[in-house]
């Protein structure tokens, strides 16, 4: 998506990679257009997968997945940090469109508020969580072998909380990734090379590692399960792409269990009222999102968030040419921290004004916002 015909048809594309989909989002003024040439990119097997929506509801989708409320494991608070460093996550030729930016570290922002009000807080919430639930309700054997492929977030979560009932082992290709982890849960340590002896000896496989194709494949697992003689195994898989290759749910002996399928392990969604509060205040927040991001000629706020930006990113560039030596991670962190620190201090009072503006309080917003009349000069 790199190319000069495409950075004219988006003036913002951010992707949202999560557990179970990959989401696109992106500002434009030609959507038919814009949605043939994600398409072309992205290549869903069907088009029984693929939705669209825009404006508002496009904004109280991204804020819902912030919030974990669209995700297998009902409010999973994982997400939100996907959603703040999406925009960061782009190639660097499209980093320095900022249209998106603010709606996506807004929807991660306003998370822990959508998941109090939907009374989520505090309880662990993820399919890594969904599926020690699943391991700990089927496995009913003492001590079971549970094997970890793969050592990232995903796999440790579960391996957490598996770890006070099980036996855990830990293969990665990333030796020293592998090592910290076995280290850290008190694992024992494999390879990848290791996984025919795995598959033969394990009680359970959790597998969660970024392999662009599957890790296990159906004959090496028929091998392994002619050799543990009737004992049952059952495979999770948390990959995306899917680590397990799909036929290895017609083995005998074997349960194969992919993220959607973990549903009934996660947590409940909130009752009927809880819920449509929830609803309401995220309606709120995309409509202020939305409107944030169409500002009008004669709009104050917009012409303070215009010059906030101006100053924001000439107080960044004064004080990273005064650091020659920094690397590129350091120059990131300064950008960021600037970033945050803009949006931060200027979240409750343009949210506030922005309600006044659309009830019509226009001459109220211009005398508050009275020493900032000469801001388009200030630019």
């Amino acid at each position: 998506m790199s190319s000069a015909r495409n950075r004219d048809l988006f003036a913002d594309l951010v992707l949202l990679t999560t557990c179970n989909r990959i989401e696109a989002y992106s500002l434009t003024s030609q959507p038919d257009a814009a949605k043939q040439a994600l398409m072309r990119v992205l290549r869903p097997e069907s088009p029984r997968h693929v939705y669209e929506l825009e404006g508002v509801d496009a904004a109280s989708h991204l804020f819902r997945v912030a919030a974990g409320l669209d995700s297998v494991a009902y409010g999973e608070e994982q997400i939100a940090a996907q959603v703040r460093g999406a925009p960061d996550a782009r190639p660097s030729s499209w980093r320095q469109a900022n249209g998106l930016r603010e709606l996506f570290v807004r929807a991660a922002r306003e998370s822990t508020r959508i998941r109090r009000l939907a009374h989520l807080e505090g309880t662990p919430m993820s399919a890594s969580h969904a599926a020690a639930r699943y391991l700990q309700e089927v496995l009913r054997i003492e001590r079971p072998i549970v094997a970890l492929l793969g050592s990232g977030k995903m796999a440790r979560l579960a391996a957490e909380a598996l770890r006070p009932r099980a036996h855990l082992v830990v293969a990665n290709r990333d030796l020293r990734k592998a090592r910290t982890t076995a280290s850290r849960l008190g694992a024992n340590l494999m390879t990848l090379r290791d996984l025919p002896r795995i598959l033969r000896e394990a009680d359970a496989i959790l597998a969660a590692t970024s392999a662009e194709k599957p890790l296990v494949r159906k004959a090496a697992l028929e091998r392994a399960m002619a050799v543990r003689r009737g004992r049952p195994l059952w495979l999770v898989d948390l990959g995306v792409p899917r680590n397990v290759e799909s036929a290895c749910g017609t083995v005998n002996g074997v349960t194969l269990l992919n993220i959607d399928d973990l549903a009934p392990w996660a947590w409940n969604p909130p009752g009927p009222a809880a819920l449509a509060h929830v609803e309401g205040a995220i309606r709120d927040e995309a409509v202020l999102a939305v409107d944030a991001l169409r500002p009008r000629p004669t709009d104050l706020v917009a012409t303070l968030r215009r010059a906030a930006e101006a100053w924001r990113r000439r107080e960044v560039e004064r004080t990273l040419s005064r650091l020659p030596g920094a690397s590129e991670e350091e120059r990131r962190i300064v950008e960021k921290m600037a970033d945050r620190l803009t949006n931060r201090l200027l979240h409750t009072p343009t949210s506030m004004l922005r309600r006044m503006q659309a009830e019509g309080q226009t001459a109220l917003v211009a005398e508050l916002l009275g020493g900032w009349r000469d801001l388009e000069a200030a630019e």
